[in-house]
């Protein structure tokens, strides 16, 4: 089961690495908060990776081949403390 998305922090401001992580994930999207990731605000940014129908076997379900490729991919980086799913209470 999934809320929707996974989530991560990333240095603000380097730009590089950015790009790096958008040719991997190209639909993350940026928020202004700590997450569940726990951002250290205001030197990291909160990235979401979509996980919806498009990258799910089904609603809410497991993630597909390769979306898992995607977020394993994205974890990997040095830079990524740590992937977290993000649950909406």
């Amino acid at each position: 089961m999934n809320d929707g998305s996974v989530e991560f922090c990333l240095p603000t401001g380097d730009e590089a690495l950015l790009a790096r992580v958008k040719a991997l994930a190209p639909a993350i999207e940026a928020n202004p908060s700590r997450g569940r990731a726990g951002c250290d605000l205001p030197k990291e940014t909160l990235y979401f990776i979509p996980t919806g129908e498009t990258e799910c076997e089904a609603r809410h379900g497991a993630l597909t081949p390769a979306a898992w490729t995607m977020v394993c991919d994205v974890a990997a980086l040095p830079e990524v403390r740590k992937l977290v799913p993000t649950w909406y209470e």
